[in-house]
């Protein structure tokens, strides 16, 4: 049994992006909602801003480091939460299919992800390391693919 944690560049990648999301949209706000009262978008724009800081500064890191991923050769958990403890548990002799899906810049921003199929379900594994992400992919593989031996 082993347990995986989301890799720290995803959060750097995603507080990047919702800062640059967060200007691109005050920048249109500010462009197509000019004729409305100046107190009013300034209101819009620190609502805006205060959002951004509080999912990039406290919000998101501590989702990221409650995140973590059990891998066992009878089954997979994914436990993950803020404020409540969401767990999901899948059989490994369940799995279906799984996937390595990679971001582009993957190696840099930690963006590697495996979509874990079952019977009516599906188990995300998010923002996974190149080396997480090929090693349970190896282990799945040799679990799932694993041939019962048989006597002659």
């Amino acid at each position: 049994m082993k347990e995986y944690k989301a890799d720290r560049r995803a959060q750097v990648t995603i507080q990047v992006v919702s800062l640059i999301g967060t200007a691109v949209l005050i920048g249109l706000i500010w462009y197509f909602l000019i004729f409305f009262p100046r107190w009013l978008l300034w209101t819009l724009t620190v609502i805006l801003i205060a959002a951004a800081v509080i999912l990039s500064v406290f919000l998101l890191p501590e989702w990221l480091r409650r995140l973590s991923y059990t891998v066992s050769e009878t089954h997979i958990t994914r436990r993950g939460g803020i404020f409540f403890v969401h767990e999901q548990i899948m059989r490994t002799q369940a799995i279906q299919f799984s996937t390595v899906i990679r971001l582009p810049a993957a190696d840099r921003t930690g963006m590697y992800m495996i979509p874990l199929h079952a019977y009516g379900g599906t188990v995300l594994l998010l923002f996974l390391s190149r080396q997480d992400a090929d090693e349970i992919q190896a282990f799945l593989h040799r679990i799932v693919y694993r041939q019962p031996e048989t006597k002659i």
